[in-house]
């Protein structure tokens, strides 16, 4: 056990957004938690970062990349400090900030950093690196929806991109 915790309000935004893309996957999702014992996630509770951070990888492999990126999306739908934001900067910002306030014992080397960084006006890099436990595809969803709620635009890219040596993974958002 790590003693890297995630906040359960996290966690349960997790679980509502699952719900938000389909019950099935709500299902797999909570299942797979439960699995890591993290049962009936309490937002007043913490769980175990590297526990959470297998059960997301896992929950991929049972749902799928496309599954877990629109539950990234979900994500973004119900945080109003990132709605609140009336920039792609100031949304990007809030998103990646919200890493470390949602942990517990938060360092680097145990939960990880989310980064981002404009490379044009309508492109933005985004990675991770130390020791980020969360799937690229959560992110993935969740920058593009930032980008759609905080800069307007309806047609939103991701791609992957090469990852530094310091990076768990990257890709970059544009319109």
């Amino acid at each position: 056990m790590s003693d890297a915790m995630i906040s359960g309000a996290y966690v349960t935004a997790f679980v509502t957004s699952a719900g938000r893309v389909s019950p099935v996957f709500e299902k797999k999702a909570r299942e797979t938690l439960e699995d890591r014992g993290i049962t009936d996630p309490d937002p007043e509770s913490w769980y175990d970062n590297v526990q959470f951070g297998e059960a997301l990888r896992e929950i991929v492999e049972k749902a799928g990349e496309k599954t877990v990126e629109e539950a990234g999306k979900e994500m973004v739908n119900i945080t109003d400090p990132i709605l609140e934001q009336d920039s792609v900067p100031a949304g990007l910002e809030v998103l990646t900030s919200q890493h470390a306030e949602i942990h517990k014992n938060h360092t680097t080397e145990k939960a990880g950093v989310l980064t981002y960084e404009e490379e044009s006006g309508s492109r933005y890099r985004v990675s991770a690196v130390g020791g980020y436990e969360y799937p690229a595809s959560l992110v993935k969803g969740a920058a593009a929806e930032t980008v759609r709620q905080t800069g307007g635009p309806t047609n939103v890219s991701v791609d992957d991109v090469e990852t530094r040596p310091d990076e768990t993974f990257a890709f970059e958002v544009s319109w």
